[in-house]
């Protein structure tokens, strides 16, 4: 089981929840089979039917991530949690997961901390001892971990959990950052954006933060650092910088840059620096068939842009670069020549993005 793919998925939006997943955390603990309370026994009814694997309900797999998640293993917890939050090879049951996840992050699991975090912030209701999460994460932080640095120090700069410490809190993301963790950089750089109590708003901050993240090889740092110099102000917008950074989060196989990439070939872009980026239908189809792998950016509004206006041998060359391209590495990436798009179409660029180091 991937945990990232399982992570991604239990954070997207579910329609059509049974009832029972719907239910608050003390009804799931009463009523669902997979919860903390009931799984030792809903493990040992099944011990008959698990002599024959061919009747069992559970793979071995599966079977041991449970074994360790009753023995208290917190990325066990967790795994399972989102195993029951995302219906992947377990019924899928919201009030079950949740009580799991809730679970790890209080036994001091840094990713199940940040992921209730971020469902309390975008106010999902979650039954958890925050004090019991902080306490187990400090152990971790002060030991050096950078992923319970990165759990910790928001708690500190929100008060969640302990007394509230700005600048306490702040330092120990940036001592994260200093260790070499990109998505700490990352979460400085959200952090300035959006300002938090003690940390006032500073988009050059902000940027800075995300630049270094982005230049340390955080593919999703690169593409949003593209959208954020493309969608920006007049006064701070950076064509030439945005379309940069989302080429080489495209490269890298990141979807939403890829559809990014592929709309502003299909309208064309310009700023007021005299920069343009000419319309190029044949770029912006294969950017939509790169893009259109993944169901949810299969967007028929973006085809209908291009593809109408294409002949058909505009068609089939872009046909025919989609299947020549391959993702790049990011080491790859970083002697790799990008060549900024000329502003008339076939022309010759007159420049290369600037090396990535």
């Amino acid at each position: 089981m991937d945990i990232g793919k399982l992570r991604a998925r239990a954070i997207a939006p579910v329609v059509g929840l049974a009832l029972l997943s719907l239910a608050g955390g003390a009804l799931a603990e009463e009523t669902s089979p997979y919860a903390p309370a009931n799984i030792t026994q809903t493990i040992s009814d099944m011990r008959w039917q698990c002599m024959l694997s061919a009747l069992c309900p559970l793979n071995d797999s599966m079977r041991a991530l449970i074994k360790r998640a009753m023995a208290s293993d917190r990325s066990a917890e967790y795994l399972l949690g989102l195993t029951l939050l995302t219906g992947d090879g377990l019924p899928r049951d919201r009030g079950a997961g949740l009580l799991w996840v809730v679970r790890a992050a209080e036994h001091g699991e840094p990713a199940a901390a940040r992921d209730v975090a971020r469902r309390l912030r975008n106010g999902e209701a979650v039954e958890v001892d925050e004090t019991k999460v902080a306490e187990a994460l400090k152990p971790q932080a002060s030991a050096g971990d950078v992923e319970a640095m990165r759990a910790l120090g928001p708690m500190y700069i929100n008060g969640r959990g302990v007394k509230q410490d700005a600048a306490f809190g702040l330092n120990m993301l940036q001592a994260a950052a200093a260790k070499g963790s990109s998505d700490a950089e990352t979460d400085l750089s959200q952090l300035y954006l959006n300002g938090a109590a003690g940390v006032p708003a500073n988009r050059p901050e902000a940027m800075k933060w995300l630049t270094a993240s982005a230049r340390h090889g955080n593919v999703d740092a690169m593409m949003s650092l593209g959208y954020m110099s493309v969608m920006a102000s007049i006064a701070e917008r950076n064509l030439v910088e945005g379309f940069c950074w989302l080429m080489r989060s495209a490269l890298l196989d990141q979807v939403q840059a890829q559809e990014k990439l592929s709309m502003m070939f299909a309208q064309g872009e310009k700023d007021d620096h005299g920069t343009v980026i000419a319309i190029d239908l044949i770029q912006a189809d294969m950017w939509f068939r790169l893009a259109a792998r993944n169901p949810y950016h299969n967007n028929s509004q973006v085809r209908s842009m291009i593809e109408p206006k294409m002949t058909t041998e505009q068609l089939g060359q872009a046909k025919r670069l989609f299947d020549a391209w391959r993702p790049r590495t990011i080491q790859e990436l970083r002697t790799l020549a990008i060549p900024f798009p000329a502003a008339t179409p076939n022309g010759a660029s007159s420049r290369d993005c600037a090396a990535m180091t």
